[in-house]
């Protein structure tokens, strides 16, 4: 099968690297610095004391130069999805399927209205992934899992065979029913860790371990589920206590992908989390007031690193 990796960071560059490794042909999509060491170096993976390197990959700048693929994984940041999505018709083919892979609940609809909806695939991703240094990725802590589905809860063939795909090449992953549901677990998961980390500037341990922090934890995403739910987003009953049990078993020293962004002073996914979350109860008309005062104590230094980054 033909992959194509559109963005190949930590977790483009750990899938698409597991992908090769089990004998798929795999594009990486990437640009400046990424781009070089991928033509030159290839790809590391790290996890904890084992390294497994790829000295040889395909890496190109130029999307629209691929050709169609028989899957095309969408690892860029949300707030570049609407950009990447315009470009997505030169990679689909008759059965070509885009998976989205961002945190947040909004990525899918918008690919979808580029290449369509029965070839759009709305998907999530669990674990930790960091780039140590261009082309070097390390995994820590939690399964790395891929979680997807039809955006109308459909069982197709070409969704059966990502799963083979994905499964064969070592990669745990689950074909779901009610792709938006998942989503929404994850993106009360990853929002409240994220807002929160990023606001007290700590890892997930600590928050855990301060009795105010993790109270205020559960909280921020009791604040979530119940925007979910004035959506009509159907959440298991006992979400929000199996999500704190999950947060339990994290490794102490975690942080999510949002939060590192913020605290490097660099443009982050905060308004596809915690921005979302106060945008979405608004429309809704459920009150967010934790998640409101999360994102307003941090717009203004986003505000700040995205112009910085307008004006390199």
């Amino acid at each position: 099968m033909k992959f194509v990796m559109v963005g190949s960071g930590a977790v483009g560059g750990y899938f698409g690297a597991k992908l090769q490794v089990a004998g798929h042909e795999v594009v990486f999509v990437a640009r400046g610095e990424l781009l070089r060491v991928l033509r030159e170096t290839g790809l590391t993976l790290c996890h904890e004391s084992e390294e497994t390197r790829l000295p040889s990959v395909t890496a190109t700048a130029d999307l629209t130069a691929i050709g169609p693929a028989d899957y095309v994984l969408i690892g860029v940041k949300s707030w570049q999805v609407e950009a990447v999505a315009r470009q997505l018709p030169a990679l689909k083919g008759p059965r070509t399927r885009f998976l989205t892979l961002q945190n947040g609940v909004e990525a899918a609809p918008q690919v979808a209205t580029a290449v369509g909806p029965e070839q759009t695939l709305g998907g999530l991703v669990r674990g930790f992934f960091q780039l140590d240094a261009p082309g070097r990725v390390r995994h820590v802590g939690v399964q790395p899992t891929i979680i997807f589905g039809q955006l109308d809860g459909r069982r197709t063939e070409p969704a059966e065979q990502l799963l083979h795909c994905l499964t064969g090449a070592g990669i745990y992953a689950e074909l779901s029913d009610d792709i938006e549901a998942e989503l929404w677990k994850k993106f009360l998961l990853v929002t409240a860790l994220s807002g929160l980390g990023a606001v007290s500037r700590s890892t997930v341990g600590e928050i855990w371990a301060y009795a105010p922090t993790r109270h205020m934890l559960r909280d921020v995403m009791a604040e979530i589920v119940t925007v979910a739910r004035g959506r009509g987003v159907k959440l298991p009953a006992d979400i929000l206590a199996g999500t704190l049990a999950f947060v339990e078993t994290f490794p102490p020293e975690a942080t999510t992908s949002m939060q590192r962004d913020i605290m490097n002073g660099l443009p982050s996914e905060l308004e596809a989390q915690t921005g979302a979350v106060v945008r979405l109860g608004h429309e809704a008309g459920v009150a967010t007031p934790l998640n409101q005062f999360i994102y307003q104590s941090l717009v203004l230094q986003e505000q700040r690193a995205r112009m910085n980054k307008d004006h390199r």
